[in-house]
């Protein structure tokens, strides 16, 4: 009884006042009668056969709920073992792990900076960012300062894996333009070390003009 009187105070504070809870308390004290007139059979039955039989069965009654009070204790695993979790409609391991690490998506982080001026002519040019997973939040704050500046500006994640450089060190942000934006080039650089201060020694221009399929300037962030 003891037993029975710890899982249903434990369920109680578990799953609260709602439908799955009531129906426990139910099956808890439907148990605890069971046990009762089981315990009752054992003490005045004759025959052993009996006895037998009432004790295996209080003996299957009290492991199934020493069980359910041990799922019910969260400090007693470290989530909730999956095919439990679906029945009691509870958060269970694999649910913990995928939202770990469900990737956030791609959001740009407001410029706090100064030395970046708005010049709307600058909206003629789309600069885009390609970045590896370890640069994203570098890649983030490039696109709003970009931004700032008045450029079109986006960001995408890649390998870089196409990019062919003499050096591909970690750390690198390589600014590459066609032959028609060449001449800001020097200017979304300067932008690109304002948005990435820390990193702003890894910040390179590509000497060669480049023929891409969108955009008039590419940064790579390896």
């Amino acid at each position: 009884m003891v037993v029975i009187a710890t899982a249903a105070s434990i369920a109680i504070s578990t799953l609260g006042s709602g439908t799955k809870a009531v129906i426990t308390i139910a099956l808890s004290l439907l148990f605890g009668v069971v046990l009762v007139i089981l315990r009752a059979l054992m003490k005045y039955a004759d025959s052993t056969f009996v006895r037998m039989v009432c004790f295996a069965s209080s003996a299957v009654i009290v492991t199934v709920f020493l069980v359910f009070t041990v799922l019910l204790v969260p400090a007693a695993v470290i989530c909730w073992p999956q095919p439990y979790a679906q029945l009691r409609n509870l958060p269970n391991c694999l649910a913990s792990i995928e939202q770990a690490t469900i990737e956030k998506p791609f959001t740009p982080v407001e410029y706090t900076g100064t030395g970046i001026t708005h010049n709307a002519d600058n909206d003629r040019y789309l600069v885009l960012i390609f970045y590896r997973a370890e640069r994203k939040q570098d890649a983030e704050r490039i696109v709003v300062a970009l931004r700032s500046a008045g450029y079109r500006s986006d960001g995408s994640e890649s390998s870089l894996d196409e990019i062919l450089v003499p050096d591909r060190h970690p750390g690198l942000t390589l600014v590459r333009t066609t032959a028609l934006a060449r001449p800001i080039a020097s200017e979304v650089s300067k932008v690109v070390r304002l948005a990435i201060p820390v990193k702003a020694s890894s910040v390179s221009l590509f000497p060669d003009d480049v023929a891409f399929q969108r955009g008039n300037i590419q940064i790579d962030l390896f």
